[in-house]
């Protein structure tokens, strides 16, 4: 079974190529919530396959298969519908395998759950980290378009003065959990993923930072 080498990719360089697949393939491109699942099964002709029990088994809830025509997905994710959001960004993680690792993914050999583990045994801890940063923040930028954060987050620019009255310049972090609460939904995806979008963000937080100590 070939191993997996990721390229390092700068976190700049995948918000560019998650940023020039929205544009192909979302439209319009400030559409949110991003119509992931649609795209992934009709734009990329990416088949979902459902089976029972696999987070169990390896603790993911989903992987793509060696020649990127399949998402074998847990069961309870894909049909139960309190598990959407969590649906939404597995596949859009997988997205980001898709993009940025498609060629060494193509490369190995792999189709089972056993195949899947191994496969991912057989990585150094460096390179999984790599292979799984990379696609979470693929997954992230595509869910989250900066742009429409920015907007949303405008939108409740009074909720932020509030809780920045209320807890100073040492409120950051509670600050950005409330509005995640608030605005997740809007995204549909889960509160934790906006929690990350804001941090990883630079002018969003430099945003919320300027408030707090006003």
């Amino acid at each position: 079974m070939g191993k997996l080498k990721p390229k390092r990719y700068s976190w700049e360089e995948i918000r560019e190529k998650a940023e020039i697949f929205r544009e192909r393939y979302v439209k319009p491109t400030d559409k949110v919530p991003v119509p992931i699942i649609e795209i992934v099964e009709c734009d990329l002709n990416i088949l979902p396959w459902p089976i029972k029990g696999l987070k169990p088994k390896i603790d993911i809830d989903g992987f793509l298969s060696n020649d990127l025509k399949e998402i074998f997905i847990d069961e309870d994710v894909y049909y139960d519908l309190r598990y959407e959001n969590r649906l939404r960004f597995t596949f859009a993680h997988e997205v980001g395998h898709y993009v940025l690792h498609k060629e060494e993914i193509e490369g190995c050999t792999f189709r089972t759950e056993k195949e899947w583990i191994k496969f991912r045994e057989d990585m150094s801890e460096d390179d999984l980290f790599w292979f799984e940063q990379q696609a979470y923040e693929f997954a992230g930028r595509l869910l989250v378009p900066v742009k429409q954060l920015k907007i949303e987050l405008q939108s409740h620019i009074e909720k932020i003065r509030i809780y920045a009255d209320s807890y100073g310049k040492n409120g950051e972090d509670i600050l950005i959990r409330a509005l995640s609460r608030v605005i997740s939904n809007k995204f549909q995806v889960s509160e934790g993923v906006i929690q990350r979008r804001i941090r990883n963000e630079k002018t969003i937080v430099e945003m919320i930072n300027d408030l707090l100590t006003k």
